[in-house]
């Protein structure tokens, strides 16, 4: 995932989703020529306005043509070996998502688990939930990352050992409310869990 969120013009990362998309270009009639081709690309640019979701911006590389969205033509951005990539800008489409996603920002270390950069690297890393487009609610982890780099800075644990690798994605895990281990999949069980938890919230917080 190659998105990006922007609140109170602060740009956050996307980590993390339940879902293997939050907006997928088919929805507005942009898909690539066979399935899983490597030349179609895209990226979007999500914006959170009085607790709705907007896709802001969306760049696409593809080979096919280009509709107008929400009154926005694309402007090209780059042209090579017969494939296009456009921009979409400002087109503000409301996104009717489900889910919950986990956004980073400020790389502290460049941390290494397998090849990949884990959260705890950032210095914020806040969770979001979503229901049908609409924030819910945010809960922030930043502390939960500053417990493990400082456990990894005191050396009690390694991420040279797998034990202490899989007690640091134990321990994510169980910190975050949504389910990331398969995108995608079982989206009926994540949807239960996360309605039980919304319904919690609800009864806390008298929402």
């Amino acid at each position: 995932m190659n998105d990006n969120l922007l609140i109170e013009d602060k740009l956050y990362q996307i980590l993390k989703c339940e879902d293997r998309d939050i907006i997928n270009p088919e929805v507005f009639g942009i898909s690539p020529t066979w399935k899983n081709d490597k030349n179609f690309e895209y990226s979007n640019l999500l914006i959170i306005k009085d607790f709705q979701l907007f896709l802001k911006n969306l760049e696409v590389t593809s080979d096919r043509g280009f509709p107008e969205i929400s009154g926005r033509n694309p402007v090209t951005i780059k042209l090579e070996n017969n494939r296009e990539t456009v921009l979409y800008e400002d087109i503000m489409y409301p996104v009717i998502f489900t889910g919950a996603v986990v956004i980073a920002a400020e790389i502290l270390k460049t941390y290494d688990i397998q090849g990949e950069l884990p959260c705890f690297s950032y210095n914020h890393v806040i969770e979001l939930i979503f229901q049908d487009g609409k924030l819910v609610t945010t809960i922030d982890h930043s502390k939960a990352m500053v417990r493990i780099r400082k456990n990894l800075d005191l050396r009690l644990r390694s991420l040279e050992k797998k034990r202490d690798i899989r007690c640091i994605k134990r321990f994510i895990d169980t910190s975050f409310v949504g389910d990331y281990k398969h995108p995608g999949k079982k989206r009926e069980k994540k949807l239960k869990k996360l309605n039980e938890y919304i319904v919690k919230l609800k009864e806390i917080t008298n929402f």
